[in-house]
């Protein structure tokens, strides 16, 4: 058995003064919800101990103090985790691409799906559960979604595919602040956060195109 988390990090807007140059999304491939638990658990220790508390309801790495996106990222790293990330340099995007977001953002997460079982990532594992941090409210978009993932692998895996919110998986708190450090290494040049996790990173391409 194995879980897979996902979320995203940038924005999908093309052609305004406020996007991206960056789209970044980053699976995480973990076996245990057991170290889930510990982490977290050693985070809101270590937060108490600093008498620090959550600025949001849950933990969302762009709304909390860098020393604490940074404890929880060294947590992280010791665990037995794998990560995975597609980068979108949005630049590099044909105009024909940029005009429909959901079909791009679904292309990505499709690609990066089928690259994880072309390099042998989720080989007997058995079932996988994939779980996505809910991007869109829509029934039929996270249907859709759903329809694509189901549609991005061989038989040969089993996975099984469900939308939640951060509130609903501290896993998804956690692949939130991994993503947001891969971000603010192509968007910003920064480094800080990115080092910490970077020994756990298996896959990290970079794309500009493909034929959706």
């Amino acid at each position: 058995m194995a879980y897979i988390y996902m979320d995203e990090s940038g924005d999908l807007t093309f052609y305004s003064n406020y996007w991206s140059n960056f789209f970044v999304i980053t699976f995480l491939i973990v076996n245990s919800d057991k170290d889930m638990k510990i982490v977290m658990k050693n985070l809101y220790k270590w937060m108490k101990g600093k008498w620090l508390k959550m600025k949001w309801t849950f933990f969302h790495a762009t709304k909390e103090e860098t020393n604490t996106v940074k404890r929880l990222l060294d947590l992280v790293s010791r665990r037995d985790v794998k990560i995975v990330s597609m980068i979108l340099n949005k630049n590099l995007i044909p105009y024909e691409l940029t005009t429909d977001s959901h079909k791009l953002y679904n292309g990505i997460t499709w690609e990066l799906l089928k690259q994880c079982e072309k390099r042998g990532y989720l080989q007997n594992s058995g079932k996988i559960y994939f779980i996505a941090s809910r991007k869109e409210t829509s029934k039929n978009l996270n249907q859709n979604f759903i329809d694509i993932i189901d549609d991005s692998h061989s038989d040969l895996l089993k996975i099984e595919t469900f939308i939640k919110s951060p509130k609903e998986s501290s896993w998804l708190e956690i692949v939130d602040a991994i993503t947001h450090a891969i971000y603010k290494k192509y968007e910003e040049n920064d480094l800080k956060l990115y080092s910490i996790i970077k020994n756990k990173i298996i896959l990290e391409k970079i794309y500009g195109t493909w034929n959706f």
